[in-house]
């Protein structure tokens, strides 16, 4: 219990009582006689005094305690109330972190993961966006010999140079239902003169079924699982294009069906599809189908490494050492009726007789491949041999000396680092064809697969990464030592893709071309 100061008037008027049997004192001059004081009364006085004085003393000490207690007490109430601020600032953040989860992979809804991309919370549904564009300068030089001339049908010039949008591409991909069920939808633009100049094309579109076990199986359109420098992105591709090899062999885009199965070191692919090079085709034709059946298989062994290392065709500074060997083989039979816009020897169509429309036969093709595979730190190297075999018993095909034509094909090609960023690459291919066609057709050469050639090129340059394949801006310079005798592959894929360009007279060696690109991903 405390004593407040309203005790002291209190004590004070008790102390001051006068004392038993005293004489009254006057309460003013003139009343009476003034009786002196009694006996020891100035020493009751100051005890009173000191009585007095430690009473308020003491009270201001109590007054000082109350005061500190207050406080306390109000600090405590203050730092309760800012920690329950901070919690709620907490639990703010934490909200809108949740919110703004499309930075995270798990529970995200929308945001950047290696692809931009859109999900459902539970990641059953899921949308990844991606693009390439690719940005070329290039120069082709004709030798002389190349070259027709004359007033009535006069050839191209002997430099031809300028930019291109080599590639301008938006991939759509991700999930549906569960992560069992993919797809991939790709859109790509086409610079003119490619598929008649139609400004967009369809490329890939397919289902895919993940089956357990490492199996699965896809339906639709999609890069065939053939040769590794086809089925390697342009996104990675080590030179600034591929070779004229790939151009002649590869089966392109296909429609069909796929099962499949992959494996810490293995991989196998089987399709039955429409034929090499036969994207977007419809089963009602015209004149019907250009292909009776077409099957391919494929099989990858890792011998040591990561798959992911062989999506790219670079060995980057600081990777592991990896090697892969693959081997593959695509056989079709052309039905021997095609339409006018199909007219690829892989549909059975063959340099007609007057060299400007085709004869169409029923051919049998069956095209082979082995590659390997290196990669290093700061090193890579790649190899393929490629072959076809392409037999017939129809008549024109025997008028035209391609009864039986074979076909083989060797390229190599490897990189090595200067500096973390900077590479320096080169390329050797080589195609051999044995064939009764020599090409020339009423006194004119025509240009085509099925013409007897060899021919040799070599490509050197130089790329700089900027974010590896991301960003990267290259240089490289070809030169074919034997005139180049095709304009399109065995399934139709163009040269002017790899900004090479046939000889008009079957002569002309030493062609040149020279091309700068920058691409980017995004």
């Amino acid at each position: 219990m405390f004593t407040t100061p309203m005790a002291f008037p209190l004590v004070l008027a008790v102390s001051l009582q006068p004392a038993p049997h005293a004489a009254p004192v006057p309460a003013s001059p003139g009343e009476g006689p003034v009786e002196p004081a009694p006996p020891g009364y100035e020493d009751r006085f100051q005890a009173m005094q000191q009585e007095l004085d430690a009473l308020l003393k003491k009270s201001r000490q109590q007054d000082e305690r109350i005061r500190q207690l207050e406080a306390e007490t109000g600090e405590r109430w203050l730092t309760e109330q800012r920690a329950e601020q901070v919690r709620g600032i907490v639990r703010d953040v934490l909200s809108d972190s949740e919110q703004r989860a499309s930075f995270r992979k798990d529970g995200a809804t929308s945001g950047f993961d290696r692809n931009f991309f859109i999900a459902s919370p539970d990641g059953n549904y899921r949308l990844n966006i991606e693009g390439q564009i690719q940005s070329r300068w290039s120069f082709n030089f004709m030798p002389t010999p190349g070259l027709t001339a004359g007033p009535v049908t006069p050839g191209g010039k002997q430099n031809e140079y300028g930019f291109e949008l080599r590639r301008v591409r938006l991939n759509f991909f991700g999930n549906v239902v569960d992560p069992s069920w993919t797809y991939r939808v790709q859109i790509a633009f086409e610079r003119d003169g490619t598929i008649q100049n139609r400004p967009l094309t369809l490329e890939d579109a397919f289902l895919q079924k993940a089956l357990g076990g490492g199996w699965f199986f896809r339906m639709g359109q999609w890069k065939n699982f053939f040769n590794y420098e086809e089925i390697n992105s342009s996104r990675t591709q080590q030179l600034i294009e591929r070779s004229m090899l790939n151009q002649y062999f590869t089966t392109q885009f296909i429609q069909g069906a796929l099962l499949g199965w992959e494996s810490q070191h293995v991989r196998t692919y089987l399709s039955y599809n429409d034929g090499g090079g036969n994207r977007n085709i419809a089963v009602i034709q015209k004149n019907g189908n250009p292909t009776d059946w077409a099957f391919t298989g494929r099989v990858d062994w890792l011998l040591t490494g990561e798959w992911g290392q062989m999506r790219d065709m670079q060995g980057w500074v600081g990777s592991p050492f990896a090697a892969m060997a693959g081997l593959a083989v695509n056989a079709q039979r052309a039905s021997g009726v095609v339409t006018e816009n199909r007219l690829t020897v892989g549909n059975g169509a063959i340099p007609g007789l007057d060299g400007l429309v085709a004869t169409v036969a029923p051919l049998n093709l069956t095209s082979w491949t082995a590659d390997i595979n290196l990669r290093g730190s700061g090193w890579s190297g790649w190899a393929a041999f490629l072959g076809n075999y392409m037999s017939s018993s129809d008549a024109g095909a025997a008028a035209r000396g391609v009864g039986s034509v074979l076909s083989l094909g060797a390229v190599v090609q490897g990189g090595i680092f200067i500096t973390d960023s900077v590479e320096l690459f080169a390329r050797y291919e080589g195609l051999w064809v044995s064939s009764g066609n020599d090409g020339m057709v009423g006194g004119k050469f025509v240009a085509n697969a099925l013409v007897a050639q060899t021919m040799n090129a070599a490509t050197v340059g130089i790329s700089w990464y900027f974010a590896k394949n991301a960003a990267k801006f290259a240089l490289d310079g070809g030169v074919a030592f034997n005139p180049v005798k095709f304009d399109r592959g065995l399934y139709g894929e163009s040269i002017t893709g790899a900004d090479w360009r046939a000889s008009e007279t079957g002569e002309g060696a030493g062609e040149v071309v020279v091309r700068a690109q920058m691409q980017v991903l995004f």
